[in-house]
């Protein structure tokens, strides 16, 4: 009898893990993600799943942020050699995001040979090689392609418009059928698809990370040109600390449509994060993932999505360099939540000078650097080093790339059945209102997932 297993992401945001078994003895994995956030939350990573990696056969991928691939390459490591089915685009945007893990890894083993008080892990959890056998085992699959390699079921992936190349996962078995979701993104954005609608399903497997919230009603794009035009009205720099794959993609094509509007000054913009300035690249090689073709828009040598006088940093001499620039820019640096990267030292440079701005968008997580920034704080530690905070600081909400309580009832809408539903990838709170509000609106059965919870398929 086919089986699915909660592992991870059950009763969490991260660390996305659903085992599936099917009555021909296949063991299949739907993600295989790391745990982030919370030092107890990360400690898990250092533990191998209670499934014995040598006898997993597959890996489903829905797509390539790390709390959802990151622990691919550790499961690698620990003796996976099956295929890693997923799109094209989520193979580039991946690998991309894995071997900048990696990268972080090794460079955290360095700083504990150093450092060896400060409780850093002295051996990586993976490295560069230990990518490189993942990245050799990606299996791309088409959007929309039915595929039958793996026994005892047959899987479609569809767009799940959350970031470039993620997908829903339909998997029929023998009488029945499951949906899973991964991560749902938004409806009517500009550069991704709507999520795909799915009207029959037995069970469904759905994240609910914005199961008790509502995005802000306000367009995003007309929220930034009045962030720029306020940070160039104090005659400084604006900065905005920004995720490099897929966040720093939408804020260059909404800069883009300011600049060709005429709603924004003629500023120059910055884009200092060489992993964004890859994703970029990615983006442009992928427009079957995309509402249209950026180089068919924007001409064959569009690079940024659309908008003008952009630069970017590749070099870190170059990166050190904006320090110089007193106003009439914009440094769209990473990481979004301000946890690391070349960001830190942009924003070690600016927060104490009045006439800057930085500008948050996305979620910060509690203890980050970006939840004590927007929480008001006056001074802050930035690489050990005491920084008061005199610049404006303020927040976006709406660029976030997750479907909000709102629209994961609409998607829910589409199913003619009522099937069984379990909520993952959330807090307790957030997956218990939604399993609340499905089942008044629509008559479903649904209960938030828990961690080795077993489900029989039947």
């Amino acid at each position: 009898m086919a089986s699915i297993t909660f592992i991870g992401a059950a009763g969490v945001v991260t660390g996305s893990k659903h085992l599936i078994e099917t009555t021909a003895g296949r063991r299949v994995l739907l993600d295989c993600g790391m745990y982030q956030g919370e030092k107890d939350l990360e400690a898990r990573n250092w533990t191998l799943p209670p499934v014995d990696p040598k006898t997993v056969d597959a890996v489903i991928l829905s797509h390539g942020h790390l709390d959802h691939c990151g622990y691919l390459p550790a499961l690698v490591q620990a003796g996976f050699k099956g295929p890693i089915h997923t799109t094209s685009a989520t193979i580039d945007v991946a690998s991309l995001v894995l071997y900048d893990s990696a990268h972080i890894q090794e460079y955290e083993a360095q700083r504990a040979a150093k450092h060896p008080n400060r409780g850093l892990h002295a051996t990586p959890l993976y490295t560069h090689d230990d990518v490189d056998k993942v990245v050799a085992q990606f299996k791309p699959a088409e959007y929309g392609a039915m595929c039958d390699d793996i026994a005892g079921l047959r899987y479609r992936l569809s767009d799940a418009g959350h970031i470039l190349g993620s997908a829903i996962t339909e998997l029929w078995f023998d009488q029945r059928k499951l949906t899973f979701t991964g991560d749902l993104g938004r409806y009517g954005r500009p550069l991704l698809n709507d999520p795909t609608p799915i009207a029959e399903s037995d069970y469904v497997l759905a994240e609910s990370t914005y199961g008790d919230r509502m995005h802000p009603a306000s367009d995003p794009q007309v929220d930034l040109g009045k962030v720029i035009n306020t940070a160039m009205a104090r005659k400084g720099v604006l900065v905005i600390p920004s995720f490099a794959v897929g966040r720093t993609q939408e804020l260059l094509y909404a800069i883009g449509q300011l600049q060709r509007d005429s709603s924004i000054p003629n500023v120059n913009v910055f884009v200092d994060s060489p992993m964004a300035i890859s994703a970029d690249a990615i983006m442009e090689r992928h427009p079957e993932a995309m509402r249209f073709n950026p180089k068919a828009r924007f001409g064959p040598g569009d690079e940024s999505l659309g908008a003008r006088n952009v630069k970017v940093t590749v070099q870190s001499a170059d990166s050190i360099a904006l320090n110089d620039i007193q106003s009439g820019a914009i440094i769209l640096s990473a990481s979004g939540m301000a946890s690391g990267g070349r960001v830190l030292h942009h924003l070690r440079n600016r927060l104490p000078r009045a006439n800057d701005t930085i500008c948050f968008v996305g979620f910060q997580a509690p203890s980050t650097l970006g939840s004590q920034l927007e929480g008001g704080a006056k001074s802050v530690k930035i690489l050990g080093v005491p920084v008061d905070v005199k610049a404006n600081v303020i927040q976006i909400d709406g660029f976030s790339a997750h479907a909000d309580r709102g629209e994961l009832l609409r998607w829910f809408a589409n199913f003619t059945g009522k099937p069984r539903t379990f909520l993952v990838h959330a807090d307790p709170g957030a997956a218990q209102s939604l399993a609340d509000a499905i089942g008044k609106k629509y008559g479903f059965t649904v209960t938030p997932a828990h961690a080795g919870e077993r489900v029989e398929i039947v």
